[in-house]
């Protein structure tokens, strides 16, 4: 059962100590970097609204953006929603997020990804980009897990992050030179298998779409009506 809590995660019983390392490192990372994400990540940027037209919402159409940092993928939800949340664990990035927002659909809220503080099937879509990567597995399949738990039965869940190119020079050059900068778990995220682990959280795949060249992907599903809720969960 995943409890429906908007604590910063890290600080619930029940935590890993490598779940513990991770939501410790992440808040001291993201509280140095912030103000510095929004230069770094630009080749990312011209992505944004590809992710949000690659999915049709219906009229009135409620979008969650997991793991948002500094907001940049709800800014193009906010685009094509009528309502978008954005969620992230770190303070600083949701005071940069809140300072470039000039959207009155779009709200910005403190929420553990693994633990949503919202009610079941209650948004038509969801996405998170590139953060998968940077989580352990058990985190990682919690978040999948609740984003499907609060997607509407039928509803877009979108999955977008590093990818490996076909090319086995690329490949390797690709993984290694990624793998410098970004933390342990991005080379167990992708060797993962990424369908099962959707699957897993009652999310029927349904396409993956290259992006950047070969060095992202889009993945593409829709909640099942086989998810547990928090309540039903036993």
């Amino acid at each position: 059962m995943f409890p429906r809590s908007n604590d910063i995660a890290g600080e619930s019983l029940g935590q890993t100590e490598e779940e513990q390392r991770y939501y410790a490192l992440s808040r001291r990372v993201y509280a140095i970097f912030a103000h510095l994400y929004d230069a770094v990540t630009v080749p990312l940027q011209r992505l944004r609204p590809e992710v949000a037209s690659a999915i049709e919402l219906p009229p009135g159409a409620r979008v969650l953006d997991v793991a948002t940092g500094t907001g940049g993928q709800a800014f193009a939800f906010a685009e094509k929603a009528q309502e978008v949340v954005g969620v992230d664990l770190s303070d600083a990035m949701l005071r940069v997020a809140r300072r470039k927002n000039r959207w009155p659909n779009l709200t910005f809220q403190k929420a553990d990804a693994a633990s949503l503080p919202f009610e079941d099937a209650s948004f038509d879509a969801s996405c998170v980009s590139f953060a998968l990567h940077e989580m352990p597995k058990s985190i990682r399949e919690r978040v999948v897990r609740e984003m499907a738990r609060v997607t509407k039965p039928g509803g877009p869940i979108i999955v977008v992050d590093y990818a490996l190119p076909r090319n086995p020079i690329t490949r390797s050059v690709v993984y290694h030179a990624v793998k410098l900068y970004e933390r342990d778990h991005y080379a167990s995220f992708v060797r993962s298998d990424l369908v099962a682990l959707l699957k897993s959280a009652g999310i029927d795949f349904m396409e993956h779409r290259p992006a950047l060249w070969g060095l992202a992907k889009i993945t593409i599903g829709r909640r099942n009506r086989a998810v547990f809720s928090s309540h039903e969960e036993g």
